[in-house]
């Protein structure tokens, strides 16, 4: 089913301006916004998720490790 939206001047220049620099329609952009609010915190999640489920323990105690050095290493300076 197709709908018309309409939109004052200023939120339509905001539409096509996020649109344009995201390399999309206006059209698809409003839809992408509507699906990701939509979508649960769980839903989100899932390719996360089962990206790392193929991943042992010590696999991902080693990733943790590294982002919390690398996080460290950043706010202090010494990247």
């Amino acid at each position: 089913m197709d709908t018309t939206i309409i939109l004052d001047e200023p939120h339509f220049r905001v539409v096509v301006d996020k649109a344009k620099a995201l390399g999309t329609t206006p059209d698809r952009y409003l839809a992408a916004l509507i699906d990701a609010d939509a979508r649960s915190f769980d839903q989100i999640l899932d390719p996360a998720r089962n990206g790392f489920q193929s991943m042992s323990d010590d696999e991902l105690d080693g990733l943790m490790d590294r982002a919390v050095r690398a996080a460290r290493s950043t706010l202090d300076g010494t990247k």
